[in-house]
């Protein structure tokens, strides 16, 4: 007897074959039929960043492109992922691809310094920060007049930006948002004191100014200015100073590539020390980048949630934040969070609270999500705050190394592996030369 048995009908000796039916369809059927797994079929512009698992094809982005395209309805994007699952392989990759498509791209906040090398892979620049360094930035430095503002609005835009960058300033000193009324006016006029008599705001200069106001400014204000006084007293002699209290000693060049800030240097140092350096840098950049079709800018915010975390000051910076990403599509600005899981948004506030709802809007309005892998412990929070369906969280749960799982707009998502160079590799990974590609 042969050893698949003989062939004959219903002997249940014989090989079975096993036959799938054939269903052809278009890509739009199986979106419908499958709306959560099956690719729409229509390729998106933009950077190469690996090939799609859910479709096998090419996955390019942009974010710009995208939001031309109707996919999305803002710039800005999160990824998340823990140590080591390829996300800031990712955010590299993104970056220099896009930088080679005619866009900017800028990191305001480097804590490891591994930008420096992706910067000069581009041919960008990198600006060390810190203690014994030579670059200092100016907080209350407004960056360049635009063209299109006279120069009394400019007066006025100028002190509005130092009004609120010395309230910030304080906020995160006081690590609380709540100022009385004196002290608000005492800010006021402390920097119209300082303006009357010099073309350019120091810190120093606004302490001197609440500490020895003008006759009729002590008048008005009392003593209100004093505990001011004894608050940005840190950023001029105290344990603050050096870093924050002298003119800016580099221009921004809006033309660069890729412009990264290291901060390495202040790895002891204090959450202020960071919140205020962070809060500094961002805002030069962002000051400094001028409106127009040819200014596209990816902004990169390493480690984002602790970021937030040390800068929110009862919740005053962090209200700045999310009314600034209102805003940041007009002015073709896009910001990419680099977020290890979502429970550390949890630590921005109680569930429920108000400060807690500004953290999870801000993600709202990161209309693209790139989730890389997570401890089993986090899919279940991560499902109910990114809407993810039982499909996807099983998806998400079984991502390995350098895949990431995509969504972007209300309708899109995809599967993509982070698709590298060794040449690539050698600059964009920190985990070691033996790591594998990601």
């Amino acid at each position: 007897m042969p050893a698949g048995g003989w062939k004959a009908p219903h002997n249940l000796r014989a090989r079975p074959g096993v036959v799938a039916p054939v269903h052809r369809a278009s890509s739009r059927t199986l979106g419908a039929a499958l709306p959560f797994l099956a690719e729409s079929g229509n390729p998106m512009a933009g950077a190469y960043i690996g090939p799609n698992l859910l479709s096998r094809s090419t996955f390019c982005f942009d974010p710009w492109e995208a939001y031309a395209a109707g996919v999305v309805r803002s710039h800005s994007m999160a990824i998340f992922g823990v140590k080591g699952s390829g996300k800031s392989v990712l955010a590299k990759a993104l970056s220099t691809r896009l930088c080679r498509l005619g866009r900017k791209v800028a990191v305001p906040h480097d804590p490891n310094g591994e930008w420096t090398r992706v910067a000069a892979y581009v041919g960008g620049v990198t600006m060390r920060l810190g203690p014994g360094q030579a670059a200092r930035i100016n907080p209350l430095d407004p960056g360049p007049r635009r063209a299109d503002v006279s120069g009394a609005d400019w007066t006025q835009e100028v002190l509005q930006f130092q009004r609120t960058k010395v309230r910030a300033m304080v906020a995160i000193l006081r690590n609380t948002t709540d100022l009385s009324e004196i002290e608000h006016t005492a800010i006021d006029l402390a920097l119209e004191q300082v303006h009357r008599s010099n073309s350019t705001a120091l810190v120093p200069m606004v302490w001197e100014a609440l500490r020895n106001p003008e006759s009729h400014i002590a008048e008005e204000i009392g003593a209100g200015g004093q505990m001011l006084a004894h608050t940005l007293r840190r950023v001029t002699v105290g344990d603050l100073a050096d870093l924050m209290d002298r003119p800016s000693t580099v221009a921004f060049d809006a033309n660069t590539p890729m412009l990264t800030v290291d901060t390495s240097g202040l790895l002891r140092a204090s959450a202020e020390t960071k919140a205020l350096l962070r809060l500094t840098t961002t805002d030069w950049i962002e000051r400094g980048t001028p409106a127009g079709p040819g200014q596209a800018r990816l902004i990169v915010h390493e480690e984002a949630a602790v970021a937030l975390l040390n800068e929110v000051a009862g919740g005053g910076n962090l209200v700045g934040r999310v009314s600034d990403e209102k805003t940041a599509r007009h002015k073709r600005r896009s910001n990419c969070y680099l977020i290890h899981r979502i429970n550390d948004f949890d630590a921005l506030g109680d569930r429920g609270s108000a400060l807690h709802a500004q953290a999870l809007g801000l993600l709202a309005d990161c209309d693209t999500r790139v989730n890389y892998a997570q401890h089993t412990g986090e899919l279940e929070r991560s499902s109910q705050v990114l809407g993810w369906n039982r499909t996807q969280t099983e998806l998400v749960r079984k991502l390995r190394r350098g895949e990431g799982f995509w969504q972007i707009g209300p309708e899109r998502v995809a599967k993509v592996r982070n698709d590298c160079t060794p040449g690539e590799l050698a600059v964009f990974r920190t985990d070691g030369p033996g790591a594998a590609p990601q």
